[in-house]
């Protein structure tokens, strides 16, 4: 067990030392040291700290834990001198009702056909390539989860303000099957005009398998506070941070399969290992009580501990301490990338293959000179606030009701215990009856409550464009006639839908249509041409694979356009107006002329 003891992850450095001009190549390449990887492991460590001290200075301002917690509204509990104390505690669901009715009306309209996105050809491209084309990159979707992700992703967008996915590519082992018909061809007829059938037979099914590993891309959601960005950046475009620190947490049995995978790897290219540095021992690491580094202080900035309901945090120690999950910071910048274990170990370093940082986001508002947005938590919040509190107070005064509180005289008719009353009941009282028990007076609900309550309400509606009175057409008010005509309902769902246009513009324009131009690149710099064929023959068919050709496949060019990018009140008046179109169709006059 000492021996045990005296195994220790490995340091490379100080993580704390200073960073000058002069660690870095005039070419502004990081200069190893003789102390080896110190400047990288103080980079890492150093950039991850100070987007958390950023984060941790500003949770005020971004509400992240008041959104979090209202969202899942725990009940109220009102304390006085150490006691809980017997009052209405009814919860209001507003910013989890907005969430969970905007989000699936995006949803619907993102992914409403299949594929979601047109490959417009540009001149010279053959119509069987764009057919291709568009049969390969909805198998990659689909195989990346893209729906999935996004969903998870809108969520946090919609909930937070903020939605952040992260792309790249993995290699997978793609298998196709074929099965062989089992018949047996005869011919029959006379012996100028045989003719041949094809008789079943009863035998088990002959299945051939082909399995190919192949470069597949990714697509997959970051929540935000896995995700530590430079706090210069003053756009709602990741995209033009100039570093991003991913935080992963890996255990014993995840950092061996990496480690096997790019081993395995190696013997057909050596130059997969180069820049990896994995600690001896691995095992021995993970047994040992060894104190994790943890990203516990941003998490306190995003959502709330104890009142709400979380799942237990990733680097807490579990029964198998294999299992036990440490740190890995991920840097990322346009020049280089660095992977950090625990703080103190660099697992790799090397250049950034994409010359870009892979990150997309996009906010549901965005803040002028800001990064992070502005969600419904945000929006709505306060409204969820108000009415919760004034649906309370009213509940304590309607209270008052049915629980009646008696006055008496003092110095006369004191009772020596409790009485329970009730119809039928009789009392005996001195003096005068009128003043010897008498109910106080039930406070009434001012009646200015439930002009204030709808007011809330439409605030709500109305900043969140989850109106589904004004979609329907219903009237604003009872002396507005403008729900009463085609013209004036068709403004007021326009009006609704408009509101989400804007996240949904933002989501299409920065994650969307850029993820799609990068499955393309993707497949143009690392798929090889037999490695398309073996998708194309699963999806396409052989015969239709076989006629492609690959030069016209590579020296085509398209424009990519996403389905759901026109505005969701031009959609809204398309589908209204094919009940005029089916109606012109049933008009026997209309058909005559035609």
């Amino acid at each position: 067990m000492s021996e045990l003891n005296d195994i220790t992850l490995p340091t490379d450095g100080n993580p704390h030392q200073a960073i000058t001009a002069e660690s870095f190549t005039p070419a502004g390449d990081i200069k190893n040291a003789d102390d080896g990887l110190g400047v990288e492991l103080a980079l890492v460590t150093q950039s991850a700290q100070a987007a958390r001290d950023f984060l941790l200075n500003k949770q005020w301002n971004l509400l992240w834990r008041d959104a979090d917690l209202l969202f899942q509204a725990p009940r109220p509990m009102t304390v006085y001198e150490n006691t809980y104390v017997l009052e209405p505690n009814v919860v209001r669901f507003t910013v989890a009702k907005i969430v969970n009715s905007v989000v699936p009306q995006l949803y619907k309209g993102l992914f409403y056909d299949d594929p979601p996105m047109v490959l417009r050809p540009r001149p010279g491209s053959h119509q069987n390539v764009v057919d291709a084309k568009t049969a390969l990159y909805s198998y990659i979707l689909d195989l990346c989860k893209f729906k999935t992700e996004t969903k998870w992703g809108l969520e946090a967008m919609a909930h937070l303000g903020t939605g952040i996915w992260k792309w790249g590519y993995d290699w997978k082992e793609i298998t196709t099957s074929k099965r062989t018909a089992a018949v047996v061809k005869i011919a029959v007829g006379p012996d100028n005009a045989q003719s041949t059938i094809s008789i079943p037979e009863d035998k088990p099914p002959a299945i051939t398998t082909s399995s190919r590993t192949v470069p597949i891309p990714f697509f997959e959601h970051r929540p935000v506070d896995k995700v530590l960005i430079d706090p210069k950046l003053d756009v709602s475009d990741i995209r033009e941070a100039k570093w991003v620190v991913d935080v992963r947490f890996m255990d014993f049995y995840e950092m061996q399969e990496l480690k096997d995978s790019l081993e395995t790897a190696a013997k057909d290219d050596p130059k997969v290992m180069e820049g990896w540095s994995f600690p001896e021992k691995m095992k021995d690491i993970w047994a040992q009580p060894l104190a994790p580094a943890n990203n516990l202080s941003v998490e306190q900035t995003t959502y709330m501990k104890g009142a709400v309901h979380h799942s237990q945090d990733v680097n807490v120690k579990g029964v198998d301490p294999l299992r036990t999950k440490l740190e890995v910071l991920e840097y990322w910048d346009a020049k280089r990338k660095i992977l950090v274990l625990n703080g103190i170990k660099v697992l790799y370093h090397g250049e950034n293959e994409f010359k870009r940082i892979p990150f997309l986001s996009a906010n549901w508002w965005n803040r002028p000179k800001a990064f992070y947005g502005m969600g419904l938590g945000l929006i709505v919040g306060q409204n969820q606030r108000v009415d919760q509190g004034t649906i309370n107070a009213i509940l304590k005064i309607l209270s008052y009701g049915v629980n009646p509180i008696y006055l008496r005289k003092r110095d006369g008719n004191n009772l020596t215990q409790m009485v329970k009353t009730g119809i039928g009941k009789v009392m005996t009282v001195d003096g005068p009856v009128d003043e010897a028990f008498h109910l106080m007076e039930t406070p009434k609900v001012p009646a200015d409550i439930w002009s204030a309550l709808k007011e809330s309400e439409s605030a709500t509606e109305s900043s969140s464009g989850a109106d589904q009175q004004l979609v329907q057409g219903s009237s604003a008010g009872p002396r507005s006639s403008m729900g009463r005509t085609s013209g004036g309902a068709a403004i007021q769902a326009s009006a609704s839908a408009t509101r989400l246009d804007g996240p949904l513009d933002n989501f299409i324009e920065q994650v969307f249509k850029p993820f799609l131009y990068i499955v393309d690149e993707l497949v143009f710099k690392k798929m090889s041409d037999a490695s398309i064929l073996h998708i194309l023959g699963d999806v396409l068919g052989k015969p239709l694979a076989k006629e492609l050709g690959m030069q016209d496949y590579w020296d085509a060019t398209m424009d990519f356009e996403v389905l759901a990018g026109a505005s969701m009140s031009a959609k809204r008046t398309m589908a209204q107006s094919m009940v005029m179109l089916t109606q012109f169709l049933d008009n026997p006059q209309f058909g005559t002329s035609l």
